[in-house]
């Protein structure tokens, strides 16, 4: 928050003497924004949802090869993620690049040698995402509307955390999220420091992987830690329209979950792997859902 309320304070002070806006990205960088874009490429899939969210999708002119918008709709594909098509991104003449944090941040400097204004946005968090709804309306010039939506985001999910906050600690859910890629013999999953682990606690469920952490909260597992854990409700992610079934015959299928209470009691849930993907405001659906498969209302 007060990275939001510093971006602010430059936003108000600047734009009353007519100067450029300066905003603090998400690695605290102070970036110069000339004027408000209306080039944009999108280098880090998760962003495209805040722009969606904000109704900025046209001036979206260029995504990543493994962004979904990229297959929503007819705009540029710039190759992969890392490392950048520095070439490809001068010829669509952006106005600012967007990128993420982590493996992506040694692009940033490239993208300045190149005099292209980089902007990060890396949301870990619900707090995260509230702020950079607001960083990023800030910079297109759309401060209220930023503001309103970013209300609206923190209005829903406290709707849903009202809703969980007293129940009690043994009636909560125990929750696996299993991440299978082809056999189960090492499955990812997810505990603290994953944005993952806080919406499964805000939905009312009480993560059996949150006791440990990994690589942005993400850590593999064997199907021994399944067992030893016992959870009541396991999440699969699926990540195309029909692939539901299979994800949730991978764990009912496998004979030494048998036992395991989600399995016994058919708590074998699907979850769009797309979504549970990205720390954006769409993260509020998957929110939604897990305290509708939680609780049943």
């Amino acid at each position: 928050m007060k990275k939001v309320l510093f971006s602010l304070f430059f936003v108000t002070i600047l734009a009353a003497m007519g100067l450029s806006l300066v905003i603090v990205d998400d690695l605290g960088r102070m970036v110069e924004i000339s004027k408000a874009p209306s080039r944009v490429i999108v280098a880090a899939p998760a962003v495209t949802g805040f722009l969606k969210t904000l109704g900025l999708e046209d001036k979206i002119v260029g995504v990543t090869d493994w962004d979904p918008y990229a297959f929503e709709s007819n705009v540029e594909k710039i190759g992969n993620l890392v490392p950048l098509n520095l070439e490809k991104i001068l010829l669509l003449e952006p106005d600012i690049v967007f990128l993420t944090g982590g493996f992506q941040e040694p692009e940033v400097k490239k993208l300045e040698n190149i005099e292209v204004t980089a902007v990060v946005i890396n949301a870990n968090s619900i707090e995260d995402i509230y702020r950079d709804i607001v960083l990023i309306a800030s910079i297109f010039g759309i401060n209220d509307k930023g503001r309103n939506i970013a209300a609206d985001f923190r209005n829903r999910v406290l709707q849903i955390a009202k809703k969980t906050y007293s129940v009690p600690q043994e009636e909560r859910p125990k929750v696996f999220l299993a991440m299978i890629s082809s056999e189960i013999n090492e499955i990812w999953t997810c505990g603290t420091g994953s944005y993952l682990n806080q919406i499964i606690a805000y939905a009312g469920g009480v993560n059996v992987a949150a006791p440990y952490t990994g690589n942005n909260g993400w850590f593999p597992v064997s199907p021994e830690f399944v067992l030893k854990t016992s959870p009541d409700v396991i999440l699969v992610p699926y990540y195309y329209e029909g692939g539901q079934q299979e994800a949730v015959n991978k764990i009912l299928n496998y004979k030494p979950f048998a036992s395991v209470p989600a399995v016994k009691n058919k708590r074998v849930y699907p979850i769009d792997g797309n979504l549970m993907s990205y720390a954006n405001p769409d993260i509020i659906i998957l929110l939604e859902r897990l305290y509708q498969l939680f609780y049943g209302e």
